[in-house]
Parts: structure tokens; sequence; C-alpha cells
């Protein structure tokens, strides 16, 4: 888990202060299965930057706010994905999306 202040490691949780792109960059690196991240807009925005996200899965959930902000933030990359499934239960509907990675 990424925080800003100093912890000792729970049951199956360890704590760091590094940045999420030079975290993901370091599991990426090293023996291990997948990576799944949930986070926020700003840790995928960064994360997009760097080209360190393969897949995504977005949930619409049908409230209509009335106003509201970009999902993710500005980017200065134009990002091609390509719509590999979609499910929806109890109201929701999942997008699972792959990152285009040679945008035609």
């Amino acid at each position: 888990m990424i925080t800003h202040h100093e912890k000792e490691p729970e049951e199956k949780i360890r704590f760091v202060q590094d940045s999420p792109v030079s975290l993901i960059r370091n599991l990426k690196n090293s023996e291990g299965r997948d990576l799944w991240i949930c986070g926020g807009a700003e840790i995928v925005r960064q994360l997009m930057q760097d080209d360190l996200i393969d897949r995504f899965y977005i949930s619409v959930i049908p409230i209509v706010l009335g106003d509201g902000i970009r999902l993710f933030g500005k980017s200065e990359k134009r990002l091609e994905l390509k719509l590999l499934d979609t499910r929806s239960w109890n109201g929701i509907t999942e997008l699972r999306y792959e990152m285009q990675k040679d945008p035609v």
C-alpha cells in the first residue's frame, strides 16, 4: 500500500513511500504474477503516462450527478483502448478494456 506515513507491515500488507510509477516498475521487473491496482484518478493518470497499465476495468454506476470531473484527469497522451467484454449486475456495468500498444 502506498502511503505518506511510515507504517509497520501488517499481515499480507506492506506499506511503501515510493511513487506509484517506481513501485509498479519494480514490481513488473520482479518475479510474480499479474498486478491489480485499485486507485484514484491521480494514481491511474501517473501510471497511464508511463504506459504501465495493460488493462482497465471501469465500472459504470447509473447515478446522474449533474456535474463532475474527468474520469482520469487531464492527460497529454491519447490512449487507444480495445473493449474486451462487459458484464452487468445490480445495475452496475463493468467495462473491460485492453490497452492498444500500437494504435492504428
